[in-house]
């Protein structure tokens, strides 16, 4: 074998290796009860956990939560949510964004029904 062909083989392996090595490592949502408590809440009792509304808050609400202006943006364009979760059932938002602002909102008096994408 040549010392190129032995050098250009061995760099394939290589990059080979590094690429599998930094594969995304997703970790799961862990999903509690609290994710999808539908209508239990009142706006007075949100606003008394200090939670934001999913279906009222402002873009710029969202952005103090420390979202980005397309991911506040995205939500406020698909309500009405029924729960919180439905932010990921409807993949409005990635994992790491609802991670970020999970223990920060909720939804209330969610009668209106929800959109479907398609």
């Amino acid at each position: 074998m040549k010392l190129s062909t032995v050098i250009l083989v061995t760099a394939s392996g290589l990059l080979l290796v590094a690429a599998a090595s930094f594969r995304r490592k997703t970790r799961p949502v862990n999903i509690t009860t609290d994710d999808l408590g539908y209508q239990e809440h009142s706006p007075e009792e949100l606003a008394s956990e200090n939670l934001l509304d999913l279906n009222t808050t402002s873009p710029s609400e969202f952005l103090r939560l420390g979202l980005d202006r397309e991911t506040s943006d995205r939500i406020v364009d698909n309500r009405p949510y029924r729960n919180k979760l439905d932010l990921l059932s409807r993949m409005v938002i990635p994992e790491g964004a609802y991670n970020l602002i999970r223990n920060q909102v909720g939804v209330a008096r969610a009668t209106e029904p929800i959109k479907a994408s398609g």
